[in-house]
């Protein structure tokens, strides 16, 4: 975000694994950075600007992260992530997803809507509704 490479190829999709990792947790330390330091200037707008136009996996883990994820980046951005096969990945993670206490059309969202929103070459026969 920093290079200014989201304001230089518009239309990059970029998804950040693992919950966006630290990304979603400090982007007031982001913006402070952007307004104070010289170095943090290479994109035109405040990181929280860009953060709405990354995609975020749904593996943090943790319901609350989750939670916290969805509220700070937006229900919209947010797409299931099982990191399988790996071992630091999760047996369920539709399971996690389900169990994390957010609302239904979130849930939707997340497993379902966001992925077809994102690539819309899947979206044809991809439009199960979970919930009715």
């Amino acid at each position: 975000m920093f290079s200014g490479v989201l304001d230089r190829y518009p239309d990059l999709v970029v998804v950040a694994a693992h919950g966006g990792g630290y990304l979603p947790t400090t982007i007031g330390r982001s913006d402070h950075a952007w307004r104070v330091r010289p170095e943090a200037r290479g994109c035109t707008h405040p990181p929280s600007t860009y953060l709405r136009r990354l995609w975020f996996d749904s593996l943090t883990h943790d319901s609350a992260q989750l939670a916290e994820l969805v509220r700070v980046a937006g229900t919209e951005r947010v797409l299931l992530g099982s990191d399988y096969p790996f071992d630091m990945g999760t047996d369920d993670p539709v399971a996690a997803v389900r169990m994390a206490g957010l609302p239904d059309d979130v849930v939707q969202a997340i497993l379902v809507d966001n992925a077809a929103t994102m690539l819309p070459s899947l979206s044809i026969g991809f439009t199960k509704k979970l919930f009715t």
